[in-house]
């Protein structure tokens, strides 16, 4: 009987912990990287939204833009990607935007930078669906 009464209290005290967002749920995070192209073509401009596969996608476990990612997925040929096994909590997500300056006519510079998204998971099993990051804007 003292040994039961051991392992029940055991068994209460960790299940009275507060477990912070990450690993060990039962949710999803998902969505879709997309591709913005804007081409000049004399009067009239043409506007093109594509997936953008092979595109890494970097979670962060916390609303907290400065810590470094937990973990990271790379987009499938359609442009998607997705975290599974999550628990309730604030997380952020990002990836990263390709950009080119123009310092004069024979100089340019190519640069990345980042492209936050924050989401709250507020439901166990649930399926929580990000807005598309839209990336590489042309002009």
């Amino acid at each position: 009987m003292k040994k039961i009464a051991i392992i029940l209290i055991f068994v209460i005290g960790f299940s009275a912990c507060k477990k912070e967002a990450g690993e060990g749920g039962t949710s999803v995070i998902k969505g879709k990287v997309m591709n913005y192209a804007i081409s000049f073509n004399g009067s009239s401009n043409d506007t093109t939204i594509f997936p953008k596969a092979g595109k890494d996608v970097y979670i962060i476990y916390s609303n907290d833009e400065l810590a470094i990612y937990d973990d990271k997925f790379e987009t499938d040929y359609n442009g998607r990607y997705r975290f599974e096994f999550l628990r309730n909590g604030d997380y952020t997500l990002y990836t990263y935007a390709d950009s080119t300056v123009e310092i004069s006519s024979t100089i340019s510079i190519k640069y990345e930078y980042p492209i936050f998204k924050h989401i709250k998971i507020s439901a166990k099993n649930s399926e929580n669906l990000v807005d598309d990051f839209v990336i590489e804007k042309n002009q």
